[in-house]
This record gives structure tokens, sequence and C-alpha cells, in this order.
């Protein structure tokens, strides 16, 4: 992984565009309000904001488009608490600040010409959708490319569009723990996929999702060759401040906000809080 420095000045941006995902999750497609800044702004696919409502907080929230979107950014935002329920009421042309990025970002140059299997849980979808447009965007800058996704129920699934038009590129596999007679994927966890998608030794794996996932599929991963350092958690779910202050996000001797929030399993595996 690799880091660029982090920008602390709160930049003013207004909703452009507000698209539904699941009753749970809305996309924010953001415009900045000084157009210079937005020229200026750059980001890798990985690395996450603190977004904040005036009067309601900051919430932690990885970027879902590419650079190649940019003046305009895109956040998947899911209500759960005070922060994100009042995002998820401002409306086309409300304000909106954020601050970063920050983090580490994922490494084209070890990733170049090598399989790549992403498996996402539930909303675990959206801090990989950046990857995975970017590779969509250039798709020689890696190898063969498997999208492993899981849901509670097809109405929960999240960009379904983008799944669909992801397919041109890449081999996609799809499981819902419970499902209606019109879904045609597999029922059960997204875990089982791996007992059904050939994946090489050599290939790396990113994993994003709730953490009762990582321990079932690293071993299914470890099983088939794969090395620890070729095994990707990202843990964006557990940061809360951003800054390394309130210790919610600590994983033994690592922060997430400030070292990660992606790592490989080989630096953390010895951290029992990576499965909170």
């Amino acid at each position: 992984m690799k880091k660029t420095q982090s920008n602390f000045i709160p930049n003013k941006m207004r909703v452009k565009k507000i698209i539904g995902l699941s009753p749970a999750v809305k996309s924010l497609i953001l415009e900045f309000t000084d157009k210079n800044v937005g020229k200026k702004f750059c980001f890798k696919p990985g690395q996450f904001l603190m977004v904040s409502n005036l009067g309601y907080g900051e919430s932690v929230l990885t970027i879902t488009s590419t650079k190649s979107e940019l003046p305009d950014l895109e956040i998947a935002v899911r209500s759960v608490g005070n922060n994100t329920q009042s995002l998820h009421r401002l409306k086309v042309g409300d304000p909106i600040w954020i601050t970063g990025p920050y983090g580490n970002y994922f490494d084209f140059d070890k990733m170049a010409g090598r399989e790549i299997v992403i498996i996402a849980g539930g909303i675990g979808l959206a801090p990989l959708r950046s990857l995975i447009k970017t590779i969509e965007k250039n798709p020689k800058i890696v190898g063969q490319l498997k999208v492993l996704v899981g849901a509670k129920t097809p109405l929960d699934l999240i960009y379904k569009a983008d799944l669909a038009k992801w397919q041109s590129f890449s081999d996609i596999y799809l499981s819902c723990n419970k499902a209606d007679s019109k879904w045609n994927g597999h029922i059960g966890k997204v875990t089982d996929l791996l007992d059904k998608v050939d994946i090489g030794y050599d290939a790396i794996a990113v994993l994003c999702g709730p953490p009762v996932m990582f321990e079932p599929a690293i071993k299914k991963l470890k099983k088939l060759g794969i090395g620890d350092d070729k095994i990707y958690l990202m843990l964006e779910r557990k940061m809360q401040c951003g800054k390394g202050k309130c210790q919610h996000c600590t994983c033994g001797d690592k922060y997430v906000c400030i070292d990660g929030p992606t790592f490989t399993w080989s630096e953390i595996k010895n951290n029992w809080e990576v499965f909170k």
C-alpha cells in the first residue's frame, strides 16, 4: 500500500446528484463550490474522506468514484447514525463539507498482470468500487479480475447497474443470504463462492465487509496457496474520528485511520481486533 499527504483544510461542496442504491444506502455525487479547488484535488483508489453536515458531526466515507470523474466526487452513505441520517436527508444543491483525502491506496505496480479477486460483503462493495472502476478504465493494468459480492437479500445488493456493466471486463459472482423466486444467483454466504470459483495460488485477494466474513475467507484463500502478503483487508468500517485520536479503530499496534485503511493479512494477522 502507498500513502499520500493528507489535507486537513475543509472544502465546501454541494450535492449534485443523489442515487438510491438500496433501502439503507444512498450514493451522493458531490461538486466543489470552488472550481479551482476541484481542479487541484487528487486522490487514489482506497482513500477516504471525513464528510460533515454542519451541526451533525463527521463520518468516515471512502471515495467510490475515480480520478477520471474529477472534479466530481462520489460517496456511498448508509443511514446508521446521527450524521449519516442527516446526509440521507440532503437534497440536490445542499452544502456539504469534506476534508481529505486520507489513508493509503492500492499499489497498481504490485497488481500489474496479476489475477485480482475482490470479495465484498454488503456495503463493503462501496470502498472497493473506485478500485474496480479504475481497472474498468484500463483492464490491462491487471490480469484477470474476479468480483465476489454478497448481500443479505437481493434488495440489499448495491450498485446493481455497475455489476451488470462490469461483466464486460470481469467475472462477477453474486450471493444472497436470503432470496426470492426471482433470484438466479447463489443463496448463502459470499465466502461460499470461494468454493465455486477457480482462483490461482498467485492471485491477489482484496476483502471488505463485515468482520464475520474475514476468517472463513482467509482460511479458504490460504488453502488455495495464497500468501499472507497477497491478502488485503479494507477495514474502513472501524474508523470514527479519522485522525488517530478516539482509539475506536485500534488494531494491536495499528491505527486503521493512520496506518490504513487497507492492510495485508501479514501485517495484522496477530491482531484480534480485526474480527470485532
